[in-house]
């Protein structure tokens, strides 16, 4: 059977039936068009009288009696017309009229298919017996093209003719020999041409015609291609006579989302098939680093990285780049970077861990700025470490143990301990400014200022996470951010901090609650604490952060109109770190309460907030390793007004070594005589408090330093955009098959310059890719501008050209696909060709 558009023959008939002439006799000799005739018969106004084999007298009898009625009639018979003299219908034929049709001559002109190609159409009558091959067919057809070459492609069900969508939907559907598309081709006679086009536009000459063989080649090519190395004679069956199309085809493939899953499954495939560990187990780490074909190069380059940091090269080289620079390309910038960028993130933040020696302070004032300068991207970098440890992928677990194990212990002794000690070595209230302390954080930052101000006040929001909050703020062009540290007092808890940033007068010590003069009571609830705020000024409130959040924008508007003084409270890190069945997972909070203030920050700024304060009432500790008898410090027998893991409130004189204290009456400017009693190193007290990971209340500058982030913000949206990118090729003419392209980055990335990923490729006038697809990451803060340019190398697939017809290079965003440069180039270069069929 073929299928064709029935309303041509309809009409060709139709035309046969006149007055004189009451019957049409159609002999269709191979009954190509028995499965069309009901639909036929719908659209004629004449009866179909079917005649079969051995029905002549039958018909003619029908026919005598519908002739004497004058009734017209077509007569149809998915016969061979008998000769004269055994045909009963002979006399009725000299006064009817005859129709005669090719369904594949029909066909064919239908598709638009030229005579030339009349031979292998009818070799394929086969495949157009079907109304969903002949659309799909019709699909990818171009009249004058390679009509094999389409035929495959319906088959495939690939995106056009070319050699490259064909193989990529056949690799697609597995490279075992249950291929269904190749079992397609096999089914219409086509097997032979498609290995034979292969061979033609890849110069694949494999061991046998196999897929296998053939993605392995391809990928192959491609690996020791990045690698800048010819392929070894032991692989020498493997080798392409025509590599630039192998690397343009994978190229594009590799570029392509769609294809994404398919490709690293196929490139799993073929690692399983050669033994890549076996075959690549010598390869010099540093052939590895340009090299993303194999997701396996990147577990090589991790364990590589994991044994340098645990030798204590943290400045290791592999080819032109050390360590940093190699986790950095590798996480960010090769194919497999989404599947491996937490571990390379995680090992970036084990250099810092790793690295960092705290330096002896002389003073308070000192240990401050080197804390914040320095100390504090340590705690930043173990908080990164371990919550990317926690969240890695398990099949890469067993990579990261022994090095766990060292970023634990040298955090805990070389960062997290000398810090406390020097830090507790020169702890000297006296040394405090008045307006770096806590408890004058009212008068210093809210009463004296016009505008309205939002106070984010985040429980347990230490001074390393508001940097990071602070960074990703800066990184916007609609906020201005200024950063500004206050001293807690001791003890460093929640029931101290929070009243100590609440308007006050003096403050007291009673039954475990800090008292403000003024309002007669506690300020532990919300309640409370806007009843204070409102005494101090009456268009103040309280809210809790996550009903901001929950409210409608209409709600959020009502709640902010008319206030002066907004102090919105959160606790997501602080009750984490409490419960002991949660703690491990206060790193995880810590950062989703920089994503969450974020976005509060936002809402604000949509409201026309325009000062914005971000502050905490204390930090915290975490280490991961469990700590030891050594690392707890038994008071002994005394009278404790309170007692925690990091601190103690007493009248008795406690003399012990590795145990300080102050006098409360000085922490709290008033004449408390009691004494706050603290560790002097990391150590805890023997406590009933459950958690000891997480602790806070004592003195360390992780516990008592905490930001003051101040957030100018800007209305409108943001005039920042994706840096701009610039060809800076002396000339646009391409002569030869590898071209070397300039690109710059016209601006360093800014808060108005972001970051961008972009994708570099020549087209031809009908805009198909021909050469590979290069990506460029224009992420480059460098201020010169010679220090913001990169060469690319593109490679043309090796097709034959025409000098007269136009070509482009594209630059197009790779998150967006929006095309931002075209670039004509002029060709004077014939290469390849000759196959007959589009590549």
């Amino acid at each position: 059977m073929v299928e064709l558009d029935t309303k041509k023959i309809v009409a060709g008939i139709e035309l046969l039936f006149t007055g004189n002439n009451n019957f049409v006799f159609w002999y269709d000799a191979d009954g190509d068009f028995t499965d069309n005739m009901d639909e036929i018969a719908a659209q004629l106004r004449e009866p179909v009288v079917v005649m079969g084999k051995n029905e002549q007298f039958k018909t003619k009898l029908t026919l005598v009696a519908m002739e004497q009625k004058c009734q017209p009639a077509l007569v149809y018979s998915p016969c061979p017309k008998p000769e004269a003299r055994l045909n009963f219908l002979t006399d009725m034929l000299y006064y009817s009229r005859e129709y005669t049709a090719d369904a594949l001559v029909m066909l064919q002109q239908e598709l638009q298919v030229p005579s030339s190609d009349s031979a292998a159409f009818r070799e394929q009558r086969k495949f157009f017996g079907s109304k969903e091959r002949i659309a799909k067919f019709k699909k990818v057809y171009v009249p004058g093209s390679n009509l094999a070459m389409a035929v495959m492609a319906a088959l495939a069900g690939a995106g056009d003719h070319t050699m490259t969508a064909i193989l990529r939907a056949v690799l697609a559907a597995g490279l075992g020999d249950d291929n269904a598309i190749l079992a397609e081709f096999t089914k219409y006679g086509l097997t032979d041409q498609f290995w034979a086009n292969v061979r033609a536009a890849y110069g694949f000459q494999g061991i046998k015609e196999s897929l296998k063989q053939l993605a392995t080649a391809l990928y192959l090519n491609f690996t020791f291609n990045q690698m800048a190395k010819d392929l070894p004679d032991s692989l020498a069956n493997y080798r392409l006579s025509r590599l630039n199309n192998a690397l343009t085809f994978l190229s594009q493939a590799r570029n392509d989302q769609t294809y994404a899953h398919t490709y690293q499954a196929e490139a799993d495939q073929v690692w399983a098939f050669i033994d890549g560990g076996k075959l690549f187990k010598t390869t010099d780490i540093a052939d590895l680093i340009d090299t993303d074909v194999f997701s396996q190069f990147d577990r090589r380059i991790l364990t590589w990285a994991v044994d340098r940091l645990q030798a204590g090269d943290y400045q290791a080289t592999a080819g032109k780049l050390n360590l940093p620079a190699i986790l950095a390309k590798r996480g960010k910038t090769m194919y497999y970077h989404g599947r491996f960028h937490d571990a390379y993130a995680l090992l970036t933040a084990a250099i810092t861990v790793l690295s960092y020696h705290h330096p002896a302070s002389t003073d308070l004032p000192a240990a401050t700025v080197q804390y914040v300068q320095h100390g504090a991207s340590a705690d930043q970098a173990y908080r990164h470490y371990t919550e990317l440890r926690d969240g890695i992928a398990v099949d890469l677990d067993g990579i990261f143990d022994a090095l766990t194990d060292l970023v634990n212990t040298t955090y805990v002794n070389q960062d997290l301990t000398p810090m406390i000690t020097d830090w507790t070595a020169h702890y000297d209230p006296t040394m405090i400014q008045m307006n770096d302390w806590q408890r004058n954080f009212y008068r210093t930052y809210i009463s004296n200022t016009p505008d309205r101000t939002v106070v984010i006040i985040s429980d347990a929001f230490r001074y390393e996470a508001a940097a990071e909050l602070k960074e990703q703020l800066d990184a916007q062009d609609v906020f201005t951010t200024t950063m500004a540290t206050i001293y807690t007092g001791l003890p460093s808890v929640t029931y101290f901090g929070m009243p100590a940033l609440l308007p006050h007068g003096e403050m007291h010590y009673v039954n475990g609650h800090v008292l403000t003069v003024g309002n007669g009571g506690e300020a532990n609830t919300l309640v409370k604490r806007q009843d204070v705020l409102q005494a101090k000024n009456p268009a103040s409130i309280a809210v809790h952060l996550t009903d901001f959040l929950n409210w409608s924008t209409e709600e959020r508007k009502q709640h902010l109109a008319g206030q002066k003084v907004v102090y919105m409270y959160h606790n997501d890190v602080d009750a984490t770190g409490d419960d002991a069945k949660k703690q491990e997972q206060v790193f995880a909070a810590t950062t989703n309460t920089i994503e969450t203030i974020m976005r509060v920050v936002e809402f604000l700024r949509n409201l026309s907030v325009v000062r914005i304060i971000v502050t905490a009432d204390h930090g915290y500790i975490y280490q991961r390793s469990k700590l030891d008898s050594a690392d707890k410090i038994d008071l002994g027998e005394h009278h404790f007004d309170t007692q925690g893991q990091r601190y103690a409130i007493s009248a008795d004189d406690i003399q012990l070594p590795g145990v300080l204290s102050q006098r409360l009456g000085t922490l709290l400017d008033n004449h408390d005589s009691r004494r706050i009693y603290y560790p002097a190193t990391n150590s805890i007290f023997v406590s009933a408090g459950a958690a000891q990971n997480y602790v806070h209340g004592g003195a360390s500058p992780q516990e008592m330093i905490v930001p003051v982030l101040q957030i100018a913000t800007r209305k409108g949206k943001s005039q920042a955009s994706p840096v701009a990118v610039k060809i800076i090729a002396p000339s646009h003419r391409i002569t030869s098959k590898s071209i070397q392209v300039p690109i710059s980055q016209e601006v360093p990335v800014s808060d108005t310059a972001t970051a961008a990923t972009y994708r570099i490729y020549f087209v031809d006038n009908q805009n198909r890719p021909i050469s590979n697809i290069d990506t460029y990451f224009a992420d480059s803060t460098a201020p010169q501008p010679k220090d913001r340019i990169q060469n690319l190398y593109m490679t043309l697939k090796d097709q034959g050209y025409d000098n007269s017809a136009s070509y482009a290079l594209v630059v197009e965003n790779a998150d967006t696909a929006e095309e931002v440069v075209r670039i004509p180039y002029q060709m004077d270069l014939t290469i390849g060709g000759g196959f007959g069929f589009d590549i």
